[in-house]
């Protein structure tokens, strides 16, 4: 029986793995230095959550969640996304009467239902963070930063970062009316399905990227001119904390998230090389979320950045190198136990080293090594054990050297280093 992977899961495999592998690592290296703690919530979660959370009228609750009733009669959903949980965890959890500000980081899969494309798959990952607990506009501003940080770090450059204000959720109600009144009135000059969003969800016109529409868009009310005096203010906190950081900007009055929980600061970056649907990472505020799952009336702000859609965001060439430092290469059976002792050494000092058991010549473990990306070849033969001693070779540059077997273990720890 042949069986094959469902259409939009991946096997993550090759040269992607130890990409994936980077990202992870470089968010728990860089998240914590900003007091991030790390958060794993559960891949199942009831159905309610989401759409109490994202809203009803939203096309991740309508038609993209993996939805299915379990064995005891309750509806439940794949995560589409990790925001929702991570409040869920801060309210049930007791965090928020324990510690009222928690900052937590997450990374892990997320689950859709869409039509599969490049960066856009069923199964896909996500790095993110959520400050809970603060309503202070330098929390929007570090988030950023945090975001500028792991992206940096994992050497993504050419990026464009997008700011907006949507202001309160009764600024954004006076605006929403404005907008559907305005949209109403150029209803046959849009897509269809900018048609069906001015009924459920008129902000998501806002998202369109054809030509046509973007013309009518970009004529439509401006949000800055729904937003109160308090609401301007607090945008310019987030602007001026920024600027003092020196972190690059462009503030995009068209630019709103489509998921209905944000209020206040929105950002988005997006990334040339992804083409149309150009975002890599994406948040904002989301001030009254915490309350509308049951917990006490809190500030919070995140951001998510999709693994795959940053991954494909790489410069060319920056694909990680897998394999080992070394490669044991060894001719005859005691130069093969002495080989096996050796590697065992070497693994257990936190030094990388493989070997080929199957190999039969020193050239074809040569090619092995070279298959393996090793740096260094260790050579071992029947008159090397004679001399009490190791050939190592440069993959590099092809110089060899001979080397003392007593001394093996601490000169080739240096060498990895």
């Amino acid at each position: 029986m042949h069986f094959q992977r469902l259409r939009g899961f991946p096997d993550i495999v090759g040269e992607e793995a130890p990409l994936f592998a980077k990202a992870e690592a470089v968010a728990r290296e860089v998240f914590p230095l900003f007091g991030f703690r790390e958060i794993r919530t559960p891949l199942l979660e009831e159905k309610g959550l989401f759409t109490h959370a994202l809203g009803t009228q939203t096309d991740v609750v309508q038609k993209e969640m993996y939805e299915f009733e379990d064995r005891s009669k309750t509806r439940v959903v794949l995560r589409p996304e990790g925001t929702a949980g991570v409040v869920r965890a801060y309210i049930e959890n007791h965090f928020q009467k324990n510690e009222g500000l928690s900052k937590f980081f997450y990374l892990g899969p997320m689950f859709r239902s869409e039509r599969p494309q490049a960066g856009r798959l069923r199964q896909f990952h996500q790095v993110g963070v959520e400050t809970l607990g603060s309503s202070s506009p330098c929390a929007d501003a570090e988030t950023i930063q945090a975001l500028v940080a792991f992206l940096d770090r994992m050497g993504v450059d050419g990026y464009e970062i997008r700011l907006n204000h949507l202001g309160t959720f009764e600024e954004r109600g006076h605006l929403r009316t404005a907008l559907k009144e305005y949209f109403h009135s150029h209803l046959g000059d849009l897509c269809e399905d900018c048609q069906n969003r001015v009924e459920k969800n008129v902000f998501r016109v806002l998202d369109c990227k054809r030509p046509a529409c973007r013309k009518i868009i970009e004529k439509s009310p401006p949000i800055a001119g729904y937003l109160s005096p308090e609401s301007k203010d607090v945008f310019k906190k987030v602007e001026d904390a920024l600027s003092a950081c020196g972190i690059g900007y462009r503030v995009d009055p068209y630019m709103v998230r489509g998921l209905d929980y944000y209020t206040q600061t929105v950002f988005e970056v997006s990334h040339p090389k992804l083409g149309a649907q150009d975002a890599l990472a994406a948040g904002g505020r989301y001030d009254h979320l915490i309350e509308s799952l049951g917990g006490m009336p809190a500030g919070a702000v995140g951001f998510a950045a999709g693994v795959e859609r940053l991954l494909m965001s790489l410069p060319s060439g920056s694909e990680e190198i897998s394999g080992a430092s070394f490669f044991v290469a060894t001719l005859g059976e005691e130069a093969l136990k002495a080989g096996f002792g050796l590697l065992w050494k070497l693994r257990r000092e936190g030094v990388k080293a493989v070997m080929d058991f199957e190999a039969k010549s020193l050239k074809s473990q040569l090619r092995a090594a070279d298959k393996e990306k090793s740096r260094y070849v260790v050579i071992l033969g029947e008159n090397e054990l004679k001399r009490e001693s190791l050939v190592l070779k440069d993959m590099q540059n092809g110089a060899q050297e001979e080397i003392s077997l007593d001394k093996a273990v601490e000169c080739l720890k240096g060498k990895a280093k």
